[in-house]
């Protein structure tokens, strides 16, 4: 939500609200936000009472400014993104149980110029400092038995 409004949106169906006039999110079909947004708003039963408010956009960070920037009345992103934006506020969060695990992976190409280079990259990402970085940031690590072997 831009940092000013004054709607409280404890659940999802308050987006129903008149008040809300348009929504930003991730295209879901080609930004896996808008995907994640898409089940969110269907377990809510909410999607077909919205789809009229959703303004399909290019990637979270297009979200993120739109709602900044008040082109829309409500936006959704990942709770890290917003957190890198002053002109909004986290309204409302999706519980992680309820949706899919959202991974980043990290791969070295077999045909990297730079494996030495690479190797140190990925050391360095799966470090504790990397790990307390991303903790900071929002973002949760997974089980150290999850993380890739070399």
């Amino acid at each position: 939500m831009p940092a000013n409004s004054t709607l409280k949106v404890d659940r999802l169906a308050a987006l129903e609200d008149p008040a809300v006039k348009r929504i930003g999110i991730g295209d879901p079909k080609t930004v896996p936000a808008g995907h994640y947004a898409e089940l969110d708003l269907e377990q809510a039963k909410v999607w077909d009472a919205l789809k009229d408010k959703l303004v399909p956009l290019d990637n979270v960070r297009t979200v993120l400014s739109a709602t900044a920037s008040l082109n829309v009345d409500a936006g959704v992103v990942y709770r890290t993104d917003a957190a890198t934006e002053k002109r909004v506020r986290v309204a409302w969060t999706a519980q992680a149980a309820d949706g899919p695990a959202i991974h980043y992976p990290l791969a070295i190409l077999k045909n990297t110029r730079a494996p030495v280079a690479a190797a140190k990259v990925r050391a360095f990402l799966l470090s504790d400092a990397a790990g307390a970085v991303f903790v900071k940031y929002g973002f949760t690590l997974p089980p150290r038995s999850a993380a890739p072997t070399p």
